[in-house]
């Protein structure tokens, strides 16, 4: 992947922060962060960093509760201008995990009955990124690099898309996607959830162990 130094830098420092969290595999349960008291860790052995969680959802996606590190915020989705006669649904933007003003994480959930841009789910570029409704939107030459792992919400393709952004060069971002299918959609016209990081400033890997880990349905 090619980024300029700036975001290759920031990138990585949140992909050791994510990972570092992942990797203690501490759960949240009920609404409160899990202790982990099994085993007596050495001494030498550094703490949980601490994380906060933060109840999201509804207006037909489901709500869940997602474990995230301290200082990160939620912004909720808003629906930007369209073309006349969109549905607001239809343009509604994902909710985003923030960093200060960096977006880490984002997820989004697309009414079955919106319009998709075909083109853009097989090859995103400037600004374009896909937009999944179900796993049947996947293009078959990227389902094919995809593979299956079960979340607490549902079963999970888990992939990741090359994402071009031009001006006068152009960059190139590993973006990955997880596209669930729910097990208990809130709304049958949201029947899944797709998680994302807009220029791969989380890694596939760390996306799978949020989503595994990070996230429960409430």
């Amino acid at each position: 992947m090619r980024a300029n130094r700036n975001t290759t830098r920031r990138r990585s420092g949140t992909r050791m922060r994510l990972a570092a969290l992942a990797a203690l595999g501490v759960v949240l349960l009920s609404g409160c962060l899990g202790d982990d008291t099994g085993g007596g860790a050495p001494e030498t052995s550094s703490a949980p960093e601490p994380r906060t969680p933060h109840d999201v959802g509804g207006d037909g996606m489901p709500r869940f509760r997602i474990a995230l590190p301290a200082g990160f915020r939620i912004e909720d989705g808003f629906s930007p201008p369209a073309a006349p006669g969109t549905p607001a649904a239809c343009r509604k933007a994902p909710w985003r995990a923030m960093d200060g003003d960096t977006p880490h994480l984002s997820w989004f959930s697309v009414p079955t009955d919106c319009e998709i841009d075909a083109q853009a789910n097989l090859s995103p570029a400037n600004g374009q990124h896909p937009r999944y409704r179900t796993v049947a939107d996947i293009p078959p030459a990227v389902d094919r690099t995809a593979r299956t792992v079960r979340t607490p919400l549902g079963p999970a393709r888990v992939f990741t898309q090359r994402y071009t952004r031009c001006t006068q060069t152009c960059d190139h971002f590993d973006e990955p996607l997880a596209v669930i299918t729910l097990d208990q959609p809130a709304d049958p016209r949201h029947p899944a959830l797709v998680f994302t990081s807009e220029h791969g400033e989380v890694s596939e890997r760390d996306l799978v162990h949020l989503i595994t880990r990070d996230v429960t349905p409430r």
